[in-house]
C-alpha cells in the first residue's frame, strides 16, 4: 500500500500525461486536417502571417471554436476594436481556448496534490478562473472597441475642418483624405490611421469602396455619415465644402449635447458616495448626543446601585451587630 502522498503524486502525474496526450492527439488531427485541406486548394506556398502563439495558435483555436462568419457578432467587434489582420479571429479563439483550459488543467494539478478537505474550494476556484478566461477576452474587445470609437468621434470634426480646407483649396477627395491624414496623426491617431487605410484603399479599389469599407470598419453613425456625404459628391462632382462645414458644426453639437449629458449624470451618481461619506458624520452628529446621554445615565444609574447596594450591606451589618448575644452567654 502506497503512502497517500506518493500515490496523489502518482495521480497527478497520469493526470498531466493524459490530458498533453490528448491534446497532443487533437492537435495532430486538427492538424493534418489543415493540411489536407492546403494541400487539396494549392495553398501549400502561400506565407502565413505570424500568429500570436505561434504554431500552437490553430490547435487552441481548434478546441473551442467562434462563429467564422464575416458578419457575426465577433468579427464585427474585432474590427471596432482595430483588429484587421486575417488572423485576428483564430488568434482570439486560441487565447480564449488557452485562458479557459489552462485554469481547469492547474486546478486539477493541484486538486490532485492537496488534502480532501480542500478538493472542492479549488475546483471551484478552476471553474471560476475557467469563465473568467471564457469571458474576459471579449470583454476586453468591447471595451476597446468602444474607446477607438470615441477617439475617432473626438478626432472627426477636427478632420472635416481640414477635409474642407483642402477640398476648397483646389485638392480631389483622395488627396484630401491623405493631406488630413497626415496632418492630423499626432493628436488623433485612431483616426488618421483609419483614413490612411482608407487612402490605401482607394488607390487600389476607388474610394467609393473604401469609404464602404471605411464605414462598416468603424461601424459609428457619424463615420457613415460622413462616408455617404463624400460618396455621394464624389459621384455627382458637386463641392461638398459647405456641406462638410455644416455636417462639422452638427458633430461639435452632438458632442457638447453628449458632454453635457454625462455631465448631468456624473452629478446624479456623485449623489450615492456624497451620501454614504456624509452617512457616518450625520449619524455622529444626530445619535452621538443621545448615545452619550444613554451612557451617563447608565452609569449614574450603576453608582447609584452600587451605593444602594453598600448601603444595604452596611445596614445589614448594623442589625445582626445589634442582635447578637453577647459574649459571656454564648459562653454559657
Amino acid at each position: 500500500m502506497l503512502p497517500l502522498t506518493e500515490e496523489l503524486l502518482w495521480l497527478a502525474l497520469i493526470f498531466l500525461l493524459v490530458s498533453v496526450g490528448a491534446f497532443a492527439l487533437v492537435y495532430r488531427l486538427t492538424g493534418t486536417r489543415r493540411s489536407q485541406d492546403r494541400l487539396q486548394s494549392g495553398l501549400e506556398a502561400e506565407s502565413k502571417p505570424e500568429l500570436a502563439l505561434g504554431s500552437m495558435t490553430e490547435g487552441l483555436a481548434a478546441q473551442l471554436p467562434v462563429g467564422t462568419q464575416p458578419g457575426s457578432d465577433i468579427h464585427r467587434e474585432l474590427l471596432a476594436a482595430g483588429y484587421y489582420r486575417k488572423s485576428a479571429l483564430t488568434e482570439y479563439a486560441a487565447i480564449r481556448a488557452l485562458l479557459t483550459i489552462g485554469p481547469l488543467i492547474v486546478a486539477g494539478i493541484v486538486a490532485a496534490l492537496a488534502e480532501t478537505s480542500q478538493l472542492w474550494l479549488i475546483l471551484g476556484l478552476g471553474v471560476i478562473g475557467a469563465m473568467l478566461g471564457f469571458s474576459l477576452p471579449r470583454v476586453y474587445i468591447v471595451l476597446r472597441g468602444r474607446m477607438r470609437a470615441r477617439a475617432i468621434e473626438r478626432g472627426l470634426p477636427v478632420a472635416i475642418d481640414m477635409l474642407t480646407l483642402c477640398l476648397s483649396a483646389g485638392q480631389n477627395i483622395l488627396g484630401a483624405i491623405q493631406r488630413v491624414a497626415s496632418e492630423i496623426r499626432f493628436s488623433h491617431r485612431v483616426l488618421a490611421d483609419e483614413l490612411e487605410i482608407v487612402y490605401r484603399h482607394a488607390e487600389l479599389h476607388g474610394l467609393q469602396l473604401a469609404l464602404q469599407q471605411f464605414a462598416d470598419r468603424v461601424q459609428i453613425p457619424e463615420v457613415r455619415n460622413l462616408a455617404m456625404i463624400l460618396i455621394q459628391f464624389e459621384r455627382l462632382g458637386t463641392d461638398a465644402s459647405t456641406t462638410l462645414l455644416e455636417y462639422a458644426q452638427n458633430l461639435r453639437t452632438t458632442l457638447r449635447q453628449r458632454a453635457d449629458t454625462k455631465a448631468n449624470q456624473t452629478m446624479f451618481w456623485m449623489l450615492f458616495p456624497t451620501l454614504l461619506c456624509l452617512w457616518i458624520p450625520a449619524a455622529i452628529v444626530l445619535i452621538g448626543p443621545a448615545v452619550l446621554e444613554f451612557q451617563n445615565f447608565r452609569r449614574a444609574g450603576t453608582e447609584q446601585l452600587r451605593d444602594a447596594r453598600r448601603e444595604l450591606e452596611e445596614y445589614n451589618r448594623e442589625v445582626e451587630m445589634r442582635f447578637r448575644p453577647p459574649q459571656e452567654e454564648q459562653n454559657r
